[in-house]
């Protein structure tokens, strides 16, 4: 299926209810984990290292419903989650940079076989260029960091992330492939 017509698809999923439900189930999941599962670690007074999960929800609901549903979670898990639990000033950056995460997965995973080296390869790319690059521009742009000092800062937290987002999504398919529920999400999808 090519990028074009996952969006299409994927958009089309948020017309189902029972999309929805789960969505904003995965929603909620991303908040709980934005709010009570991430470790932040202070830098020069500032929360520069936040090893955070949400990733995880949002991984899983870009293999279900495909990029554009996946995007929505990310932006509004952003928002919310500041909402919340603000820690320092509000940065549109970082919500640019979750929907482009909800987009990569949802367009690596969405209608596809998500295989041990197909997430190892997606989180790469989300950890490299998402995560790395454009975290780094937006502590350097709103924190004033020197931009090798962001860089060898976010590549330090990449590097621990990296694995464990590879087995956590991996080992959250395996497991959800078992689920008789799951089989249906994906059995439904085949009939759009």
């Amino acid at each position: 299926m090519r990028i074009k017509e996952k969006l299409k698809k994927s958009s089309k999923e948020l017309a189902n209810p029972l999309a929805l439900a789960v969505c904003a189930m995965l929603l909620s999941i991303c908040l709980v984990l934005s709010y009570f599962g991430n470790i932040s670690i202070t830098f020069l007074g500032t929360n520069v290292i936040k090893l955070s999960f949400t990733v995880i929800p949002i991984a899983i609901a870009a293999m279900l419903y495909g990029p554009v549903p996946a995007a929505i979670i990310g932006g509004l898990s952003d928002i919310i989650g500041f909402v919340m639990a603000p820690m320092g000033a509000y940065i549109p950056g970082f919500t640019i940079s979750m929907i482009l995460i909800g987009l990569v997965y949802g367009i690596s995973f969405y209608g596809e076989k998500v295989t041990l080296q197909r997430i190892a390869l997606t989180a790469a790319i989300v950890g490299a260029f998402i995560s790395e690059l454009l975290g780094s521009l937006w502590f350097v742009l709103f924190y004033g960091f020197q931009p090798l000092h962001a860089l060898y800062v976010r590549g330090l937290k990449e590097l621990v992330m990296y694995p464990i987002t590879i087995i956590l999504i991996f080992g959250i398919c395996k497991l959800l492939e078992r689920v008789p529920e799951f089989k249906k999400i994906k059995n439904s999808q085949k009939n759009c």
